[in-house]
């Protein structure tokens, strides 16, 4: 029965069902009326008796003279029960009717008879039931049996178990088509709930099964279905969010390797400056592979999280390294890169690797909507509430809508003075939220052709919390 199909497994089951009852109803109606119609020739039998023995009592009291057996002979005569009821002595010896042939003679048990006793015989080629019972006939105790024919009964209980036999089949036909209905209509949200199943993929993780409005197991298995398709649209959506962050900033690297590169490749340098070249191109390549493992590492676990481990940070280092990254970068274009810090060295707690890729972003993204001939330049200053990292360009601006969405995942606004290809509209995005990440404040300020300021605000309370491991979701 395993390898049938739901729906079949239900007929079958129905027709079993079924078919147990009916079962069980014909043998017990059929008990119940057997017993029913033993029950009634019994009281007849018991009335025959009465009858005869009525019948002796007027005869004494009108004092017949008759003998016993001549008023018995005319008993069965006028009664027409002839050789149905047999009266016998108490040693079994036979009183009445003597000219009874041998094989329509009833056969006595071994029964005193002192309380009434019944029994099954065939009289007259017919089935009978026999009574037997010590009755006190004329003064003396005899052995009175009495039987009746049970042809009319077994006859109706032919016709019953007849009828009960042609009526199962039928039966039975009509609850293999009802059982067959009944399973399609029970399984008709089954079959909604895998329609739906099967149109969605990986695409349209958002649709959701339909969930019947009965209180029942298929509609708990529905919700619990949407309740994992919500969870598995959410691990893959964050898996697709990192590898496109991931993305983003491979690209980031090798657009610094390659233009490291080329610009060593086309200006003659000094074997100092070709080891700083080399230098630069073997941290972007362990950034890469820092980027890949994190990439690795977060389709191998179950929760899609990132590990954002703090610590004590010096922030001034950290722009430095930022800028020498990508001054190559910047050179090979034709903008001036400079950098402006502090005497005295600034402390935070964060992740080193987001924040270098958080000013990374920043410094990337003016580069590329710099024009030739142009400025950039990076600075760290402090207030009495904040730290504050500032990456200023002279580059083409942005208008105030676009400066509203310009942090927006996958938003990219239609500016024809870039200089590179449309990128994918993740890096502002990615930046926002390593800026939440370390509960920092980013914003921008920029008019159409006057460049743009990004502002990292860190509180200051940041550089005295305890450094230990976050993990932040992305």
């Amino acid at each position: 029965m395993r390898d049938f199909s739901v729906r079949a497994q239900l007929t079958l089951w129905y027709l079993l069902v079924t078919f147990t009852g009916l079962l069980l109803f014909g043998v017990l109606s059929y008990g119940a009326l057997r017993f029913a119609l033993f029950q009634g020739k019994k009281s007849h039998l018991q009335g025959r008796e009465q009858r005869l023995t009525q019948f002796l009592k007027e005869n004494k009291v009108e004092g017949t003279p008759s003998p016993l057996t001549e008023q018995l002979r005319k008993y069965a005569i006028a009664t027409h029960e002839g050789n149905l009821f047999e009266i016998r002595n108490p040693d079994g010896s036979l009183l009445f009717p003597l000219d009874v042939n041998k094989e329509d003679r009833i056969s006595p048990g071994s029964d005193s008879c002192e309380q009434t006793v019944y029994f099954f015989q065939t009289l007259e080629n017919k089935p009978a039931m026999v009574m037997c019972h010590l009755a006190l006939l004329n003064g003396r105790q005899e052995r009175l049996y009495i039987g009746g024919a049970l042809d009319e009964e077994f006859y109706m209980l032919q016709v019953y178990r007849n009828a009960l036999l042609l009526l199962t089949p039928v039966l039975l036909s009509l609850s293999a088509i009802s059982g067959y209905f009944l399973s399609r209509k029970a399984l008709k949200s089954v079959d909604r709930m895998t329609r739906a199943a099967v149109n969605i993929g990986i695409g349209n993780l958002s649709a959701r099964l339909p969930v019947p409005s009965a209180q029942d197991e298929i509609q708990h298995l529905a919700v619990a279905w949407n309740q994992l398709l919500g969870r598995l649209e959410t691990a893959v959506s964050r898996l697709s969010k990192f590898s496109a962050d991931v993305s983003h900033d491979l690209r980031t690297s090798i657009t610094v390797i390659l233009a490291t590169a080329q610009l060593s490749l086309h200006q003659r340098h000094s074997e100092e400056e070709y080891r700083d070249d080399l230098n630069k191109v073997v941290m972007e390549c362990r950034t890469a592979s820092t980027l890949l493992d994190a990439l690795l590492s977060l389709a191998r676990s179950e929760t899609f999280s990132h590990e954002v481990a703090f610590q004590r940070i010096n922030i001034c280092e950290l722009v430095v390294n930022g800028c020498r990254r990508v001054e190559d970068l910047a050179e090979s274009t034709g903008i001036m890169l400079d950098w402006h810090l502090p005497d005295e060295a600034m402390y935070i707690e964060g992740d080193e690797l987001l924040l270098q890729r958080l000013l990374g972003i920043l410094l990337d993204n003016a580069i590329k909507f710099t024009p030739a001939h142009g400025e950039i330049g990076a600075a760290v200053s402090r207030t009495e509430s904040e730290i504050v990292v500032t990456v200023r360009d002279t580059g083409i601006g942005m208008s105030e809508d676009v400066r509203q969405r310009v942090f927006e995942r996958y938003y990219q606004a239609d500016l024809r003075e870039r200089k590179t290809q449309a990128g994918n509209g993740l890096g502002l995005a990615i930046a926002r939220w390593i800026a939440d990440a370390h509960q920092a404040e980013l914003t921008v300020e920029s008019m159409p052709l006057n460049g743009s300021v990004f502002q990292i605000r860190f509180p200051a309370a940041a550089g005295l919390q305890a450094a230990m491991p976050r993990v932040q979701t992305i």
